[in-house]
């Protein structure tokens, strides 16, 4: 379903002229669509680590290198994401404060595991990944619409453009925001899309901080065994 599909289908229920055109139409209520369209999309976006739109990451070492640009399409880290490296048998670190970072640079300590931050629109690790070593996560992307031509893109620009998310979702955003930004009431248009969006994160096999069901099959998270070889004197 284009965008345009989505208009017409926002129009029919606001009680609007159903639009043959809506990006490059200068009519005021278009205009104004063109805008939301966007903006509830990336609120879609927002709400939620949706699977479609995970992208997973690799950085390989080459002994000297520590900063890495972040990706071209890069929105977010995922809610639950970790960074795992090849040299380390657990998640590394992930410090949120530039004086962790700064402290973990100038004090004479020998770490016994990997960290990472985010500054500068840069990744940067320590210690510095040897060579060959790689660094694996998941991030969200900002590409969150395809193109007529099969191409992504950050936000609608053509009538034949499609939102890579639910449509539906999108046009019950579009249809509570518009009611609510001319001062109508909107309240039952934002628990349908309250409980749409609900329902679709429900069922898509994203991010979730909580999960149900069976246990990992992985020793990680289970107190039971160290994964190593000990040795030692008897």
């Amino acid at each position: 379903m284009s965008i345009l599909d989505v208009v017409k289908g926002a129009a029919t229920v606001l009680g609007m002229d159903v639009p043959t055109l809506v990006y490059g139409n200068t009519n005021r209520e278009m205009v104004e669509m063109q805008e939301l369209a966007n903006i509830m999309a990336s609120e879609i976006v927002d709400a939620y680590d949706w699977q479609k739109l995970l992208v997973l990451k690799t950085f390989t070492g080459n002994g000297t290198t520590a900063d890495f640009d972040l990706p071209d399409d890069y929105e977010r880290m995922q809610q639950t994401s970790s960074l795992w490296s090849s040299r380390w048998l657990w998640a590394t670190s992930h410090l949120t404060s530039p004086d962790q970072w700064i402290e973990l640079q100038v004090t004479p300590i020998a770490t016994v595991n990997g960290y990472w931050i985010i500054f500068g629109d840069q990744f940067h690790q320590w210690p510095v990944m040897a060579t060959s070593e790689t660094v694996k996560f998941f991030y969200v992307s900002n590409q969150i619409v395809s193109a007529s031509n099969g191409s992504l893109k950050t936000m609608f620009t053509e009538d034949a453009d499609t939102f890579r998310l639910s449509e539906r979702l999108l046009k019950l955003a579009i249809i509570y925001r518009w009611k609510q930004n001319k001062g109508l009431a909107y309240q039952q248009a934002l628990d349908d899309f309250e409980t749409l969006k609900l329902r679709l994160i429900d069922k898509d096999p994203g991010s979730k901080p909580v999960v149900s069901g069976q246990p990992p099959l992985s020793w990680r998270g289970r107190n039971v065994a160290w994964p190593g070889t000990v040795t030692g004197a008897p």
